[in-house]
């Protein structure tokens, strides 16, 4: 039994020192998200409870992407900030009936509309991290809280005809994410990393650098 005993503590302690991430180390990530939610909206604004009528004829823009950074308080838990940013811009063409008063017909009108929607998030995140039992590889949970900015405008023919901001273009102030992650890295400096969550991108895909 106490031999037993004694192979399971050198096994816990033998899985606790395969890691590649300690105390003090900072971790830096830049990464790409997807997919891009806008492009299945339907035509709805969710913001301005607006529908834009019309077919698609352009679509542009990045996923929730950007810059992550923490900074290792213990081995099993870190703290950093997470920026995220993405941006939409669709067109669309619509054809409106207009009646002309002076001389009694229905007329056909071809317009232009687009949308551009801009939005930047600043989180504060924490998180903690799993041992998985591999020398090169780290993974963990996190939570983010922080800012929620967003711009959008809106134009016919090429003009601006309305711009939403500030409270505005944003259902509520602030914003919250929650994601597991795993990352490997190559050697001791620079790895890959993947990330799948709530409040941001659902999938990213980055590279880390470790110091």
């Amino acid at each position: 039994m106490r031999i037993l005993f004694l192979s399971f503590l050198l096994f816990v302690s033998s899985r606790g020192n395969t890691q590649i991430l300690f105390a003090g180390n900072h971790v830096l990530e830049g990464y790409l998200g997807m997919p891009n939610m806008t492009r299945f909206s339907g035509g709805i604004n969710f913001i301005t409870a607006e529908i834009t009528e019309g077919e698609v004829s352009k679509f542009k823009g990045l996923a929730p992407s950007g810059i992550r950074y923490s900074y290792l308080l213990t081995e099993n838990v870190s703290f950093g900030f997470d920026l995220i940013y993405n941006k939409s811009d669709v067109t669309r063409s619509s054809t409106d009936t207009l009646y002309n008063g002076i001389t009694g017909q229905w007329v056909y009108e071809t317009n232009l509309k687009r949308e551009v929607s801009t939005r930047l998030r600043f989180h504060a995140r924490i998180n903690f991290h799993i041992s998985t039992g591999l020398p090169e590889s780290d993974s963990y949970f996190g939570i983010g809280f922080g800012t929620n900015n967003r711009w959008i405008k809106s134009y016919k023919n090429n003009e601006l005809d309305k711009l939403w901001k500030g409270s505005e273009a944003s259902i509520l102030p602030f914003s919250m994410r929650i994601c597991y992650g795993y990352r490997y890295f190559f050697g001791y400096n620079w790895g890959i990393s993947g990330e799948v969550g709530l409040g941001g991108p659902l999938l990213s895909i980055g590279v880390s650098y470790k110091v």
